[in-house]
């Protein structure tokens, strides 16, 4: 075989083992980013349910103050559970936010609640400092 077929032949067979790696980096990316995708996807499930929850307590406070305000008598002292549960349910709403931000390689401004990227040093809608 001639000299110059063989080198063609070999920067062709060295071209396609380059870009067989690379297409294997590529998907191995795209299968973590779509492991990503879904632990993102069931952690906003789980903060679905938790904000459900939350809200529930919140609408019992506020029938447990109305019926206070009209005069009916309180049972116990169900102020003080519902605040705890709700004091629970913002924690693990928090956690949850955090957890899918460190997924999601970001952050939340503090002003007003915008997704930042992590190296942000300042909010893309609002402009405060990160």
């Amino acid at each position: 075989m001639d000299d110059k077929v063989k080198e063609l032949l070999d920067r062709i067979r060295d071209t396609a083992a380059g870009a067989a790696d690379a297409a294997n980096q590529t998907a191995r990316a795209a299968g973590k980013r779509a492991g990503q995708m879904v632990d993102v996807a069931k952690l906003n499930v789980q903060l679905f349910d938790l904000n459900g929850e939350f809200n529930d307590i919140l609408r019992q406070m506020g029938q447990v103050m109305y019926d206070a305000h009209r005069g009916q008598r309180e049972e116990g002292d169900k102020v003080s559970e519902l605040l705890e549960r709700a004091d629970g349910l913002s924690a693990r709403i928090s956690d949850l936010k955090e957890r899918i931000s460190a997924l999601r390689q970001s952050r939340a401004c503090p002003a007003c609640g915008a997704v930042c990227g992590k190296e942000d040093q300042f909010c893309r809608r609002c402009g405060a400092g990160l």
